[in-house]
C-alpha cells in the first residue's frame, strides 16, 4: 500500500507539499499540484482521513449516537439523517449506547476522538448536565428525541405525553374503560415517564380510576411486550384494551394474547406508538401514534449542517417540537357500538 512518502518521492516534492495538496491548500504552485495528483493516481494512494482531520480539523463526517442498531425505530431515524448528510457531500459515523449511561458516554467520546465535524445525539441515559457540558465544547451538537433544559434551540423532540393521551383517549372513545399499559422498563427514560403521564391524564379526564395492576414493564421490544402483557394476564385483572409503549411492545402483546386464546381486536384492542414499518403489516394492522422520526432525523441533519456551515445551508430547519398523530387501522374494536 502506497504511503504519503511514496507519493512525494514519485512527484519529486516534499511530504508537506503532498499534505497541502491533500488538504486543498492554495499554497501550492499548479505544476507541483498536478505532479502530486498524478502520483496519487498512479500509486492508487488513498489519504488517511483521520490524519487529514487532524491537520485540517475537518473530517466531512457527522457523528451519530443511536439507542440500538437493530431497532426499526432507529433505522427510520438513521435513514432520515443519512439522506440529508450524503446529499451534503458528507458521511455519517454511527455508534450506539443501548440506553446505558456508561456506553453512551463512551460512544460520544469515540465520535469526538474521530474528529467528527458535528454530532447528532440520541441519548436517554446520560444526565442533562453532561449534555449541557457537551454543548459547550467546540464540536457542534444537536439532540434528537430529547429536550435538554437551556438547549431548546438544539433539540428536536416529540410531545410524548400528548401522544399517549391521544392513544388512551381513542380507546376510551371506543367504549373501553379497563385499559392496560405495557411500559418500558427503562425507568430513567423520560419517554416512558411522559407516556405514563399521558395515559393517566386521559383516564383521569374520563373519570376512570388508574389501576396499578393494569401496568407492567418490559424492555421496549417484542419480547418485552410479550413479557409485560403476560404479567398483567397473570394478575387476573379484567381489561378490554392495551396501550403499548411502542409498536414493538404492541406486537409482542398481540402475539401473547393470540397464543393465550385471546382474539385481537374482538376481545382485546391494542394501540401502539411510533408507527414503524411493521405496524401496517401486523395482523390485525396496528392502530398507533405516528412518531415522525424519519422527518425529525432530517431536521436534525439540516440543523447540524447549518451549525457547521451556516453560509452553505441556509436557515435552521424547523419545527424543533413535533406533534404526534393518531393512525387508525384495525386493532381497535368499538365497544360503544355493541
Amino acid at each position: 500500500m502506497a504511503t504519503i512518502k511514496d507519493v512525494a518521492k514519485l512527484a519529486q516534492v516534499s511530504v508537506s507539499t503532498v499534505s497541502r495538496v491533500i488538504n486543498n491548500s492554495s499554497a501550492v504552485v499548479p505544476e507541483k499540484r498536478d505532479a502530486v495528483v498524478k502520483a496519487m493516481s498512479d500509486l492508487n494512494y488513498k489519504p488517511n482521513t483521520l490524519a487529514r482531520a487532524l491537520v485540517s480539523n475537518k473530517s466531512d463526517c457527522i457523528g451519530l449516537l443511536v439507542g440500538e442498531l437493530g431497532s426499526a425505530f432507529f433505522s427510520q431515524m438513521m435513514e432520515g439523517i443519512d439522506d440529508v448528510i450524503i446529499k451534503a457531500g458528507k458521511h455519517v459515523i454511527i455508534t450506539s449506547g443501548y440506553h446505558n449511561e456508561k456506553l453512551e458516554k463512551e460512544a460520544i467520546d469515540f465520535l469526538l476522538e474521530r474528529r467528527c465535524d458535528g454530532l447528532i445525539v440520541h441519548s436517554k441515559a446520560v444526565s442533562d448536565e453532561v449534555l449541557q457540558q457537551l454543548a459547550k465544547g467546540d464540536t457542534p451538537v444537536v439532540f434528537i428525541n430529547r429536550l435538554v433544559p437551556g438547549l431548546e434551540d438544539r433539540c428536536i423532540y416529540l410531545d410524548n405525553s400528548h401522544g399517549a393521551y391521544m392513544a388512551t383517549r381513542h380507546l376510551i372513545a371506543r367504549g373501553h374503560k379497563d385499559i392496560a399499559f405495557v411500559c418500558t422498563s427503562l425507568t430513567d427514560v423520560a419517554d416512558g415517564q411522559d407516556r405514563l403521564a399521558g395515559y393517566q391524564r386521559a383516564l383521569a379526564e374520563a373519570g376512570l380510576t388508574f389501576n396499578e395492576d393494569l401496568v407492567a414493564r418490559g424492555f421496549p421490544n417484542e419480547e418485552g411486550g410479550n413479557y409485560a402483557i403476560g404479567e398483567i394476564l397473570s394478575r387476573k385483572q379484567p381489561f378490554t384494551a392495551v396501550f403499548g409503549y411502542n409498536d414493538q411492545m404492541a406486537a409482542g402483546v398481540i402475539n401473547m394474547l393470540e397464543d393465550s386464546g385471546v382474539s385481537v381486536p374482538e376481545q382485546v384492542s391494542v394501540v401502539g406508538f411510533d408507527d414503524i414499518v411493521i405496524a401496517k403489516y401486523l395482523r390485525p394492522k396496528l392502530t398507533t401514534i405516528r412518531y415522525p422520526i424519519n422527518e425529525m432525523g432530517a431536521v436534525a441533519a439540516r440543523n447540524i449542517l447549518h451549525q457547521i456551515e451556516p453560509d452553505n445551508h441556509g436557515q435552521v430547519a424547523t419545527p424543533l417540537r413535533f406533534t404526534p398523530r393518531l393512525i387508525e387501522r384495525h386493532s381497535v374494536f368499538d365497544l360503544s357500538a355493541r
